[in-house]
């Protein structure tokens, strides 16, 4: 979400953005620049926090091969 939650973008895990919903306050017709920079602020938010809890689930599986020396672990 953005702007304390006037656009709000639900994105899955795998990045793929669902929905956008827009508050209507955010709406003004002579500043659309401003709604757009919230929706692109949103849609980040949404994937880095889809990103973030990919990395948390994955944590069990992928945190005992720190230690086999592959590049990327």
């Amino acid at each position: 979400s953005a702007g304390g939650g006037l656009v709000t973008a639900t994105v899955t895990g795998a990045g793929e953005v669902t929905a956008v919903k827009i508050d209507p306050k955010a709406v003004d017709p002579d500043d659309v620049e401003s709604l757009e920079d919230l929706v692109i602020a949103a849609v980040r938010d949404g994937q880095r926090q889809a990103a973030a809890l990919g990395e948390s689930a994955m944590a069990p599986v992928t945190g005992g091969l720190g230690g086999l020396g592959l590049p990327g672990f």
